[in-house]
């Protein structure tokens, strides 16, 4: 192994900093970098913008709850020392059914306390598995970051328009001297010089591999994937002419299914606080457009033949 020392002069020391804490590309695998961690974040206040709950308690911190209910999959209702409140977690012991039977709050303020579920405390999970969603952000928002980092590099190789080869330093000079008089826009340039010159010239056709906009077309593709998958309508980006009704239909269900299962596991926590502690809590999605309402693009599909 390499060992790099702080006296060795010709190694800064800003270097030595930035290769210890870089993250290398081979570990990386599209999860751990700026533009992954972006979208992570874009993709979690998409989600939950998309749901509320009704009778949310002022004096309660709702941002705190729907973290834990979407990215560590619950949370507990139970009455403290300061009142009922809803607690981060852990779950612990086995019911008949293989399922957890009490909770365990460790908490700075109110200490550490265990809860029998269902007698002194209300669990609100997310799903059956009491998992939350941090692999559908990350998956989500590693194919947009890939998508970035695609783009970038197609960007960057459409800079090069053509490659000259010299055979000697006096032709390099003069290739760059007939560049400098183009590009400052004279309208002939003249030399004195191998006529075989302009075969020497290699032209890249830019416009042939840039895929930038194929790429912008693949990110609203893959955002919709998503917003189908946390219960928000779309007839995807592609818009073709012939979607027929029942295709329309199909991606209809596929977008209610899997959110009509975090609903109902959701408020069943929920009924258990609500009987407990009289709170009258319930969740639901949350009514983001008019045209979601009273018709939207599912609406004005082309019919069939």
């Amino acid at each position: 192994m390499e060992v790099c020392s702080l006296n060795n002069k010709s190694i800064p020391f800003s270097d030595l900093l930035r290769n210890f804490f870089a993250v290398k590309p081979k570990d990386v695998d599209g999860v751990a970098n700026t533009s992954a961690l972006y979208y992570r974040d874009k993709l979690l206040r998409i989600i939950m913008g998309r749901f509320e709950f009704v009778n949310w308690p002022d004096e309660w911190d709702l941002d705190y709850a729907m973290a834990e209910l979407f990215l560590r999959g619950f949370f507990t209702i139970t009455d403290t020392e300061i009142g009922v409140v809803p607690l981060r977690c852990g779950v612990a012991g086995n019911n008949v059914f293989n399922r957890p039977n009490r909770v365990i709050v460790a908490n700075h303020v109110l200490g550490s306390f265990d809860r029998l579920i269902g007698v002194d405390c209300a669990l609100v999970r997310l799903q059956y598995n009491y998992h939350g969603i941090e692999t559908l952000l990350q998956r989500y928002a590693t194919m947009l970051a890939m998508c970035d980092s695609s783009q970038a590099v197609n960007i960057l190789n459409a800079k090069v328009a053509f490659v000259a080869f010299a055979e000697s330093k006096a032709q390099a000079e003069t290739m760059k001297k007939m560049y400098d008089s183009i590009a400052c826009g004279e309208p002939a340039v003249f030399l004195k010089g191998d006529p075989t010159m302009r075969d020497q010239f290699m032209f890249n056709n830019v416009k042939q591999n840039f895929v930038g906009a194929e790429l912008q077309d693949l990110k609203s593709r893959i955002v919709d994937e998503f917003l189908s998958e946390i219960g928000i309508r779309n007839t995807n980006t592609e818009k073709r002419e012939r979607l027929v009704t029942y295709e329309a239909e199909s991606r209809e269900e596929e977008t209610n299914s899997g959110v009509s299962h975090w609903l109902e596991t959701v408020n069943t926590g929920l009924e258990d606080a609500n009987r407990l502690y009289s709170l009258g809590l319930s969740f639901r999605l949350r009514d983001l457009a008019p045209a979601e309402k009273k018709g939207g693009a599912e609406d004005e599909l082309p019919k069939s033949d």
